[in-house]
């Protein structure tokens, strides 16, 4: 199965594009520490994360991860099991890893 890109809202502008590229580069080490936090049955961290990445994916037009990332977050913090997630957490993680600084 081949999958979409999935593009930032600010990749038509020229001078965002190397911001994007930096963000998108960074992006697998933020999920590495999701992942551990999440292998540690680190609620707190994983919650924090989660959030964070949320932010910055709106923050960089990533607006389309939003969502999911929220419910992650949200059924952690009304006390659901890190394992409860999971599969959520992995769909998170791979529209994450298809994000591009790339134009159409």
């Amino acid at each position: 199965m081949i999958s979409n890109p999935i593009r930032s809202t600010l990749t038509g502008d020229s001078d965002f594009k190397q911001i994007l590229v930096e963000f998108i580069s960074k992006v697998p080490k933020r999920l590495e520490s999701i992942r551990k936090a999440m292998n540690e049955s680190d609620t707190k961290n994983f919650c924090t994360l989660i959030h964070q990445l949320k932010g910055a994916c709106g923050s960089y037009g990533f607006q389309e991860l939003t969502p999911l990332a929220s419910q992650l977050e949200a059924e952690l913090r009304s006390g659901a099991s890190l394992q409860s997630p999971l599969s959520a957490l992995e769909i998170f993680i791979e529209l994450c890893m298809r994000m591009t600084a790339e134009s159409e």
